[in-house]
């Protein structure tokens, strides 16, 4: 999938074992940059509290779907669900607003019947262009 001719083909696969280290340097990534202007700083460090690559792999063995984006073989973001609820879409912050986190929702909407989204407060807006709409929001 590419947004454009110009630009590099965007591929989503299945998550394997050994992509959970690029997993988790995203996720951190997200937490200490795109969000820092979102939420204080001793809530992104609760949040990132014993966050491991491991534990990605751990979630998607007890039944949680991941799925990894690539470009030109690097992995730039991914998502998860579980049921009906799509638990986390975070995209390397270099790509972010470049078409990765939309190419999630094919695979999303094939595979899954997503009727709740877990959004950070940076990804309100991205999430309402998929129709989704704020029910409320958890303090953290």
């Amino acid at each position: 999938m590419s947004t454009s001719d110009n630009l590099p083909a965007i591929v989503v696969r299945e998550m394997r074992e050994a992509d959970t280290i690029d997993v988790h340097r995203i996720h951190t990534e997200c937490l200490t940059t795109s969000l820092i202007d979102h939420y204080a700083p001793q809530a992104l460090e609760a949040w990132m509290f014993g966050r491991s690559p491991e534990g990605y792999w751990r979630f998607a063995n007890a039944g949680e779907t991941f799925r990894v984006a690539e470009i030109e073989g690097g992995i730039v973001g991914f998502a998860n669900w579980r049921d009906q609820e799509l638990r986390s879409l975070f995209v390397t912050p270099m790509r972010q607003r470049s078409g990765v986190g939309s190419a999630f929702f094919s695979p999303c909407e094939r595979e899954a019947s997503l009727n709740l989204v877990k959004a950070t407060l940076g990804a309100v807006g991205f999430y309402e262009r998929f129709s989704f709409i704020e029910a409320g929001r958890v303090s953290t």
